[in-house]
């Protein structure tokens, strides 16, 4: 590692990030999502956009990253995070390693777990902070975790079906996701190494290029804490800390940013009707038009089942606020039968919950009926995921808030 050391102090609304980066190694330590438009760095001292001082970051379109061609989202509000593609390290080759064996994972630190195919992996928050890009190849499937740290998002592709339908000269097994370097109010714009298509995870679909305006195709994704992941899934796989870069990931490297109401960035509409991060779950009713609708944790502080209709479908958001556990699935059947759902919570199945319709049928919270006339059969998972508050009202301005 190149023994040069740079310190990079950045006095960031309301708080301060100090970080050591070697230089020119692979290895180097590094603060992700940070510089400005000429790498001075973000934040600022309040300004119109934010809540109560939002960042003051590098604002109009910055195009180290490549990107070429017309944007589905306002270009000069494309603003660079960091300059050049990949300049946070997505991880390609990931490592996995047996619950039980996990010793570098706080009890209180988020897991997003991926169930798929039968199998069962989990991704640290800890990690995520630092490479936001997880490629995760299992027998002939691949998937792309994404998470982004500034607007508390996290969402899995499921890359051979997204891409699957493209007439491209390539493999989707092959296609691995990376780290534009490119910000849209705050969030994560991923791209695709193998067409340089922009992609926005809030959206929920690709931006710019070759692909622009393929929709993505999620993957099932439930988020909790580790001590209560150990008890879900005490037999699943997690993933490394052995990632092959010299990183950190006890620190959380943006300093107070999840308890004050600052941004490193400017944002385009600001909605001040909940606190700016305030985590709540959200449903994507339309990913073009956009719009969503919003189930603040609070409903859940004993274990509820709500059944509501969002963008005129019906859809059920069930929790536990004990649990920090959260899901929402379509409430149509396989066969097109409308149900409503209850929570049972004592004695379950599976540990936090089970669902039952009115049919009598019981359902796992990943969906399976595992009991009644369904058995067997599956629920849709909503395009639902979890993030801080200020992300879903400005990408979604005048999103519904139930009540």
């Amino acid at each position: 590692m190149n023994t040069k050391v740079v310190f990079f102090c950045l006095f960031l609304t309301g708080f301060i990030i100090v970080s050591c980066s070697g230089g020119g190694s692979s290895k180097d330590q590094a603060i992700p999502n940070i510089t400005g438009d000429d790498g001075s760095g973000g934040g600022g001292g309040g300004g119109d956009n934010g809540g109560g001082g939002s960042g003051g970051g590098g604002t109009g379109f910055n195009d180290s990253s490549g990107a070429k061609g017309s944007w589905d989202i306002p270009k000069k509000e494309v603003v660079p995070g960091c300059l050049g593609l990949d300049c946070i390290p997505s991880i390609d080759h990931p490592k996995w390693v047996k619950a039980s064996d996990v010793d570098y994972v706080d009890d209180t630190d988020l897991i997003y777990g991926l169930f798929e195919q039968g199998k069962v992996w989990a991704f640290p928050e800890n990690i995520g902070d630092w490479h936001e890009v997880i490629n995760l190849h299992s027998d002939n499937k691949t998937y792309a975790f994404t998470y982004c740290p500034l607007t508390g998002s996290a969402v899995a592709l499921d890359v051979g079906a997204t891409l699957g339908g493209f007439d491209g000269d390539f493999e989707t097994s092959s296609v691995t996701y990376g780290v534009s370097g490119l910000l849209f109010n705050n969030n994560l714009i991923p791209y695709d190494r193998t067409t340089g298509s922009m992609w926005s995870q809030m959206y929920l679909r690709s931006v710019n290029g070759m692909v622009r305006g393929t929709p993505m195709v999620t993957a099932p994704l439930v988020e909790t804490t580790w001590d209560k992941w150990k008890v879900m899934q005490p037999n699943s796989l997690v993933l490394s800390n052995d990632t092959g870069f010299d990183r950190n990931y006890d620190n959380w490297p943006y300093g107070n940013y999840k308890e004050s109401e600052g941004l490193l960035f400017k944002i385009s509409t600001q909605d001040h009707r909940l606190f700016f991060k305030e985590r709540v779950l959200g449903i994507v009713t339309d990913r073009f038009a956009p719009s969503a609708k919003t189930y603040r944790f609070s409903l859940f502080s004993s274990p509820r089942a709500i059944n509501d209709v969002a963008g005129g479908k019906p859809v059920l958001v069930a929790g536990m606020r004990d649990a920090n556990f959260y899901i929402s699935y379509s409430r149509l059947a396989e066969d097109g039968t409308e149900l409503t759902f209850s929570i049972k919570a004592d004695n379950p199945s599976a540990y936090p919950f089970d669902l039952v319709d009115n049919e009598g049928n019981v359902w796992n919270y990943l969906g399976v009926a595992i009991s009644g006339a369904r058995v067997g059969q599956r629920l849709t998972p909503t395009d639902w995921y979890n993030a801080f508050w200020f992300a879903w009202g400005t990408f979604f301005p005048g999103v519904d808030i139930y009540r």
